[in-house]
């Protein structure tokens, strides 16, 4: 499966034509006897000497381009007939992935479904068992504690469906993101912006954001907001704040290998 397009007749070794390195030599001998400019007679030296190096430095840019250019048309045939033999494997591999993905994310939200319902059980056992220590009467502090352990019982027997993921398949849960103003957000944490001064532009940091979201530990910097609108509105998922100017998701993308 490595070999599954070849270059038929193809070949070429880049080379120098020898009269081109005499006329280097003859600039950079031109070029290299100068020491000085400080009168008309040296400018014009020196200037004759820039001229011829501009010349072969020009001669070469336009010989490479156009040695290069049979190759370039070849690599862009290269791609389109690599493109056009895998449209049809991408259009299927696209909708298989997008399938896979839907059935794992609603495995993973009926997994959480139900460990946050035996949560509740549990909070609910907790709070009978302390409603049976505070009773007086012995028929309701024995009904309470009768309860308490039911709802201890059926945490025990219970099962957490467990998410399938057969061999081959990797899954993976993380918080994404999308910028919605970046105004906004740049005012807020301009240290995930680089300043590029070359072209005056800034650059977010994309992995940085990323990294900062889906942190294990949950002390990000977004999670540590003084402001209650950039905290998660959702107590279940706290990975889920709300940053100015950012919209925060879960995602659940998977893939084979």
């Amino acid at each position: 499966m490595s070999e599954l397009l070849v270059v038929k007749n193809f070949g070429g070794v880049p080379e120098v034509l020898p009269s081109a390195f005499e006329l280097r030599d003859e600039a950079l001998k031109l070029a290299s006897g100068i020491r000085k400019v400080t009168s008309e007679d040296e400018q014009v030296s020196a200037v004759k000497a820039l001229r011829a190096l501009k010349s072969i430095r020009t001669g070469m840019e336009q010989t490479r381009k156009a040695v290069k250019s049979p190759v370039l048309d070849l690599g862009k045939r290269i791609d389109a007939i690599a493109y056009e033999f895998l449209t049809d494997c991408d259009k299927q591999e696209g909708r298989l992935q997008g399938l896979v993905n839907h059935f794992q994310r609603q495995q993973l939200e009926a997994q959480r479904k139900e460990q946050e319902r035996l949560r509740r059980e549990a909070d609910e056992a907790e709070r009978l068992r302390k409603l049976a220590e505070q009773e007086s009467d012995p028929k309701k502090k024995s009904e309470l504690e009768s309860k308490a352990f039911d709802k201890d019982m059926e945490q025990e027997v219970a099962q957490v469906p467990a998410v399938a993921k057969p061999k081959g398949l990797v899954v993976r849960e993380r918080v994404n993101f999308k910028i919605t103003d970046a105004i906004v957000f740049c005012q807020g944490y301009p240290q995930f912006f680089k300043w590029h001064a070359e072209n005056e532009y800034l650059k977010l940091d994309r992995m940085a954001v990323l990294d900062e979201l889906n942190r294990e530990d949950g002390k990000g910097i977004f999670r540590r907001s003084h402001f209650a609108e950039e905290l998660s509105a959702d107590v279940a998922k706290p990975e889920l704040v709300r940053p100015p100017g950012m919209e925060v998701f879960a995602e659940t993308k998977a893939h084979v290998r």
